[in-house]
């Protein structure tokens, strides 16, 4: 049986993915939540526009004009209710969200297995059982969204503006000893640690 420490290349980019599709699951909902409301919104205030066209067409003598601008809001109004519609976005927004509540599962059975420090074969077969079904099982995600969180994941943190004096470090503290190295026995360890 392999045991793989914590800082293994390949558990850490297991985490790495994982933790991607947790962030981008999280994104894609809230996404798809504003834009169902702006078409709702925008659903809602076409049908309005419409309707005060109507009556203004009845009170003005040659109301024509506004007849037909009426129409027109309504057609606007019908389809974008069938965008909605046809959208479907609480089924969407709730297939992402059961998605990401998955992935941030796993992400947590990843992050303690990798905090034991050691992982066994058995437990990376289960965790990459449940990481493919929870794949499977996810809606799509846009190309966009996972660019978005592996670029937020990825982009330079800004901490302090260059214009602003930094103080000195203090000086008189004595300097951090780092804990000595722990022995290991086990020769599996050592071998896929070794590098």
């Amino acid at each position: 049986m392999w045991t793989y420490r914590g800082n293994e290349p390949t558990v850490l980019q297991w985490l790495d993915a994982i933790s991607v599709g947790h962030e981008a699951h999280q994104l894609a909902a809230r996404v798809r939540r504003r834009r169902s409301r702006a078409l709702g919104a925008a659903t809602v205030i076409l049908a309005a526009l419409s309707a005060a066209s109507a009556f203004a067409a009845t009170s003005v003598d040659d109301g024509r004009w506004l007849t037909v601008a009426a129409g027109v809001l309504a057609g606007f109004a019908a389809a974008v209710a069938l965008l909605q519609t046809v959208a479907d976005p609480a089924d969407v927004i709730a297939a992402h969200q059961r998605a990401a509540a998955e992935y941030g599962t796993l992400r947590r059975e990843l992050e303690q297995a990798i905090l034991s420090e050691r992982i066994t074969d058995d437990r990376l077969a289960e965790i990459r059982q449940e990481w493919t079904r929870v794949e499977s099982a996810a809606p799509s995600l846009s190309a966009r969204a996972s660019r978005a969180v592996a670029y937020a994941r990825t982009a330079p943190t800004v901490t302090a503006d260059a214009s602003v004096p930094v103080a000195a470090p203090i000086v008189d503290q004595e300097p951090e000893t780092t804990p000595p190295a722990i022995e290991t026995t086990d020769d599996t360890v050592k071998e896929l640690t070794a590098r």
